[in-house]
């Protein structure tokens, strides 16, 4: 029983640390470089994929319990490292979040008018932050008028 807790705990430790380091670059080079106004709070909790978390943490908390493989361990840790650090390069960080949250050619309809080839830029909490052609910030939709 001890040891299904220390690996349940190691694991969401390990698996926190480096989700945290991937989301906080994402926010850095993705959320703020469109200027999209949304805590690093909100953003972190509404991207995260449940069933990603289990089986992080069972990974994680299981490679930490394997004896006698110090440098084979050390290795993963620290690629695992360098993977979760990739968004804190800029360019990485912008396609990382565009792979992640970005829709091209969405289209939005208002009372009588539609907005047609919108590139949806992240989507969260009832609104949609969208790219519009010659704008470089992103722009507040509800997301109940889009349509496709």
């Amino acid at each position: 029983m001890i040891r299904l807790i220390t690996t349940l705990l190691y694991g969401l430790l390990f698996w926190m640390a480096y989700d945290f380091i991937f989301y906080a670059g994402l926010m850095v080079n993705y959320i703020k470089a469109y200027n999209i106004p949304v805590f690093f709070n909100e953003f972190f909790i509404d991207s995260q994929h449940w069933w990603l978390w289990i089986a992080g943490v069972l990974l994680y908390g299981g490679l930490f319990m394997v004896r006698n493989k110090k440098v084979q361990k050390a290795f993963f840790y620290l690629l695992s490292f360098l993977i979760a650090a990739l968004p804190w390069i800029p360019e990485f960080g912008e396609q990382i979040g565009r792979a992640l949250f970005s829709k091209e050619r969405m289209v939005y309809r208002f009372d009588h008018t539609e907005v047609k080839d919108v590139t949806l830029l992240y989507s969260g909490r009832g609104y949609d932050y969208v790219l519009l052609k010659g704008r470089k910030s992103a722009v507040k939709y509800p997301s109940s008028y889009r349509k496709s």
